[in-house]
């Protein structure tokens, strides 16, 4: 789990990028819109992104580790930036979920009326994915 402090560092902006807590609507689906705390609105949102990409992948993995990704949503709704990091490392689960990133029904955000490249976050939990039907 993220500590206080590096959830302090992924809020900051940087330049036109805004973490996606902080936008005025989300570049994917979810139903986290009337969560006003802010640390329950950021479980809820990882966890949906989260399982919007387990849903997107199609193999099994037996993996018992701890999986994070992020990526960037730009200004026109595109995803660009995307990085995974395991502990332990599994190349060919990292390359699934980029794919399955890249795959995402993503669309444009604002942030305080204005178009900003967001940055999204997500820790993959540790369990057995099952396949897509």
């Amino acid at each position: 789990m993220h500590s206080q402090s590096d959830l302090k560092l992924v809020k900051k902006k940087n330049g036109n990028t805004v973490h996606f807590t902080m936008v005025d609507k989300t570049p994917f689906e979810s139903d986290c819109d009337g969560i006003s705390d802010d640390k329950e609105r950021t479980k809820c949102l990882e966890k949906s992104l989260r399982d919007q990409i387990l849903n997107l992948i199609d193999m099994d993995y037996e993996y018992s580790g701890e999986m994070y990704v992020w990526f960037t949503v730009d200004k026109k709704g595109n995803v660009t930036d995307i990085a995974t990091k395991g502990y332990p490392s599994s190349p060919e689960f990292e390359n699934d979920i980029k794919k399955a990133v890249t795959e995402l029904n993503l669309t444009k955000s604002t942030y305080r009326n204005r178009k900003v490249d967001v940055r999204c976050y997500t820790r993959v939990l540790p369990k057995i994915i099952e396949p897509k039907k």
